[in-house]
């Protein structure tokens, strides 16, 4: 049966206008694309029905239905409301006319990029009556699904870390009519938390009634859903190597291995800007990093290498300058894990014993891996 895709957008953004935003959120730009067409690419789906809900002076001043219609058809379903609403369960039921049926339901709440991808039609097959996509969290910003040995969800909580699966924003529903049936109960029972009805807690009222609800964990995670969060995405998360010259520098002790890189990155057809030192002389390497972590808070680059013989003095010289996240880079593990949990844009080398397959190891690496988010990006968020 063809999946129903609802996309609630009735929120007002308040945070977003305080930070000085003219264009409602979902059409804030990150390069080339707006956040909503980011978000919507996390599923596929081409084949299934639209429905979107709308503010209604978003359509007045920035004729939000038509452009909805020009990225994603003419077979798009619009509501459009006149006021805000109580929450985003009070947001959905207003498309009630076209999802209180027997076909699946996947509500997805925006502001969110994951991988990978979720297939709707999935629902179809699925041996419970709801779906919830999760994270591994512990921050309280999140709302969260509680599972028992079996892996089915006993209890749901909004801005409550019950456990360590913290809901994604995407949640399914086997049929919408379940939706649309415990969505009545919740609002006549005023279930609401933080006098809000959320989607989340909306499920406890399923388990209660002995219906099966099952959660899917997600690989990589990215939230953009306040001001904070966008910026830290657009200016960290969505950077890959070879966007901008990557920054390279050394002391003398890590000028060969300096200058064996320029080679593998002319190699890749990568550009680079070569900070120095230039010449194979004693010196310090403080006066080179300087430069290349400042091409870095500038954007002129979005990455550095620095060589040193132990990299232990680069890397901590490095971490001494504001948005440098620097990563001490001893095997190919640690080149891994610094850009998938610790978003790392310096990387720190030891010269000692270090030979062009490593590097250029260490090189593919960084182009073919990217940051996690999910927890990690909460705490690297809290150290700066």
């Amino acid at each position: 049966m063809r999946p129903n895709i609802l996309v609630p957008m009735a929120g007002l953004g308040s945070r977003f206008i305080k930070e000085g935003f003219k264009v409602p959120k979902q059409i804030i730009n990150i390069k080339d694309k707006h956040l909503i067409d980011i978000s919507l690419d996390c599923l596929d789906y081409e084949d299934c029905n639209l429905i979107f809900v709308l503010r209604d002076e978003h359509v007045y001043n920035h004729h939000m239905d038509e452009l909805l219609v020009k990225k994603f058809g003419e077979d798009i379903k619009i509501v459009i409301l006149d006021k805000l609403t109580d929450g985003s369960v009070c947001s959905c039921l207003f498309a009630e006319e076209y999802i209180n049926n027997d076909a699946p339901l996947v509500i997805h709440t925006l502001d969110i990029e994951f991988r990978p991808k979720f297939n709707p039609y999935m629902m179809n097959e699925i041996d419970a009556d709801g779906l919830i996509l999760t994270f591994k969290s512990n921050s309280t910003n999140y709302s969260y699904a509680q599972i028992d040995k079996d892996g089915f969800v006993i209890k749901t909580a909004e801005k409550k870390a019950i456990s360590a699966n913290a809901c994604v924003g995407i949640y399914g529903f086997k049929k919408g009519s379940d939706f649309c049936d415990y969505a009545k109960q919740m609002i006549d029972r005023d279930l609401r938390t933080k006098n809000e009805f959320y989607i989340s807690p909306l499920y406890n009222l399923l388990v209660e009634d002995n219906k099966k609800i099952r959660t899917q964990t997600v690989d990589k995670m990215h939230i953009f859903g306040t001001p904070d969060e966008y910026h830290f995405y657009k200016d960290n998360v969505v950077q890959k190597i070879g966007d901008k010259p990557i920054a390279i520098c050394s002391d003398h002790s890590g000028f060969d291995s300096k200058e064996s890189f320029k080679k593998i990155l002319e190699e890749n057809n990568l550009d680079y800007i070569d900070f120095g030192t230039i010449l194979n002389k004693d010196c310090d390497y403080r006066d080179y990093i300087a430069q290349a972590a400042k091409a870095i808070q500038e954007k002129d680059c979005h990455f550095g290498f620095g060589f040193c013989r132990s990299g232990q003095g680069v890397n901590i010289c490095a971490n001494k300058y504001k948005g440098i996240r620097s990563a001490l880079i001893y095997d190919s593990y640690a080149m891994e894990m610094s850009i998938r949990h610790n978003c790392a844009n310096f990387f720190a080398i030891p010269s000692k014993s270090m030979n062009s397959e490593t590097l250029s190891e260490y090189l593919n690496i960084a182009r073919t891996h990217s940051f996690d988010g999910g927890r990690h990006q909460i705490r690297i968020q809290e150290l700066e």
